[in-house]
């Protein structure tokens, strides 16, 4: 056997070997386990910083989408019953000048009765000095109108875009008078929905046509036209809406029924107003009066009172307009196409 002497150092370098081993083995260990390693923050790194910062964006989105929801809402109600404010464009070209189809209904009253059947008052009644009548007895054709009956009749001008946006006033194209009825043609040329918008010249009235209070009588019907409405309406002379109210009768979709409202004096938003309902549809002969004094207005249809107001009452003086559009909801197809109808109109001054 080897002698202790020879085997000495032989086990002084395994020994050291070893604690050299376990010397790198503790210091890799340690550089595994330390603060500076790349693995252990990754692994560590928290997320809540990220994750409410998306949180925030969405609830930015989400109060974004909401006033933008409450502005398209508003728009739609001010429009709707807005006729003096109306941005005005040159539509496409229209083709040339289209006979609208003959009137429909014929008279359905005696030989040289109104075509409507019922007459056109003349005269003052209890309350109410009679100022403008029009039986409608003189033939305005196509294209002629209001320049034909200016003195009389007025109407937004050829161009100007309706409340939706989606219909043009055209009354060169939409307007005649004929077998004393004003008929209003409303139809689609080249992609342009044609309505109009005619009203009375009241003798002695404001500078804006218009007066404080009255009474507005109107004879009319209409086909049932999807995608179009009437809204007759007194506007305030001002333009100041919806401050100085609105009322409006007949309003509704030519498809549907009619309804009344009348916008508050005072007024912060479009809907403070009184709403007054009916099942009654435009296909047949009706007569809608308006009776608007200082204390009431009240709201008449085909001589029974379908609602009357007697707060917030507007007291500034107002317009009367004949207006009939497109709707906002809805977009009427190129093909629809059809009358309204107005068979005499008749306004009155507290007397």
């Amino acid at each position: 056997m080897p002698s202790q002497s020879l085997l000495r150092p032989f086990w002084a370098l395994i020994t050291a070997g070893v604690a050299i081993f376990l010397l790198l083995v503790g210091c890799a260990m340690a550089a595994a386990d330390g603060p500076g390693s790349a693995t252990t923050a990754a692994k560590h790194k928290p997320k809540p910083k990220h994750k409410h910062k998306r949180s925030s964006r969405r609830r930015c989105s989400s109060r974004t989408a909401a006033k933008h929801k409450h502005k398209r809402a508003s728009r739609r109600r001010c429009s709707s019953t807005t006729p003096a404010k109306r941005k005005h464009a040159t539509p496409p070209p229209p083709a040339a000048p289209t006979t609208p189809p003959a009137t429909s209904p014929t008279a359905t009253g005696p030989s040289g009765a109104d075509p409507s059947g019922e007459g056109m008052p003349v005269g003052d009644i209890p309350g109410w000095h009679q100022v403008f009548t029009d039986n409608l007895t003189t033939d305005v054709p196509l294209g002629s109108f209001p320049s034909a009956v200016s003195s009389k009749w007025g109407d937004y001008a050829d161009g100007s875009h309706d409340t939706s946006g989606r219909g043009t006033y055209m009354p060169s194209k939409v307007v005649s008078v004929q077998n004393g009825v004003m008929n209003l043609y409303i139809h689609t040329e080249n992609g342009v929905h044609m309505v109009a918008v005619p009203y009375p010249r009241i003798p002695g009235a404001t500078s804006h046509n218009g007066q404080l209070y009255g009474r507005y009588a109107i004879r009319f019907r209409a086909d049932p036209l999807q995608g179009y409405k009437t809204a007759f309406l007194l506007w305030p002379d001002s333009d100041a809406w919806p401050g100085d109210g609105e009322i409006d009768f007949p309003e509704g979709d030519l498809a549907g029924t009619m309804s009344a409202f009348m916008h508050h004096q005072g007024a912060t938003s479009g809907s403070d107003q009184d709403a007054y309902d009916t099942t009654t549809g435009y296909s047949s002969w009706h007569t809608a009066v308006i009776e608007w004094g200082p204390s009431a207005t009240r709201f008449i249809l085909d001589g029974t009172t379908i609602g009357t107001s007697t707060s917030g009452i507007p007291n500034t003086p107002m317009h009367w307009v004949l207006q009939t559009e497109t709707r906002s909801s809805v977009v009427p197809s190129d093909s629809t196409a059809g009358n309204v109808q107005i068979d005499w109109v008749a306004v009155y001054r507290p007397a």
